[in-house]
């Protein structure tokens, strides 16, 4: 027979969130060289996570959210990272992305077309 300290411990879910939320910062730490970067949060409310803060650029803020979904028991990852750095801006002219038998000729752009013959 199990006496009181010797029953499984059980904890509630805001320990869990807790625990989540450290085991978060520490992957996405270790994603850094060792160290949470600066202005980033992390939060976890019933085993979802949401990341605030600013971050350089895109592609660390999308690297920093594939951290934070690593550890067992993150139910999804809410990336609201903002960046110093504004993402790139398409360059006028350009394709539209369907192209091919995708394409829709209503949606290139104007200008010359060249056919092969």
């Amino acid at each position: 027979m199990q006496t009181e300290s010797e029953a499984p411990r059980r904890t509630s879910p805001d320990d869990d969130d807790e625990l989540l939320r450290e085991r978060v910062g520490t992957c996405i730490a270790e994603f850094c060289g060792g160290d949470m970067p600066d202005g980033v949060a992390v939060h976890v409310v019933e085993r979802r996570v949401t990341i605030t803060g600013q971050v350089e650029d895109i592609d660390i803020a999308q690297r920093i959210e594939k951290a934070a979904s690593t550890p067992p028991g993150i139910l999804g990852v809410s990336n609201q990272l903002t960046t110093r750095v504004p993402p790139p801006r398409e360059v006028p002219g350009q394709p539209p992305l369907a192209t091919g038998i995708r394409a829709d000729p209503a949606e290139k752009p104007a200008g010359q077309i060249n056919h092969k013959v």
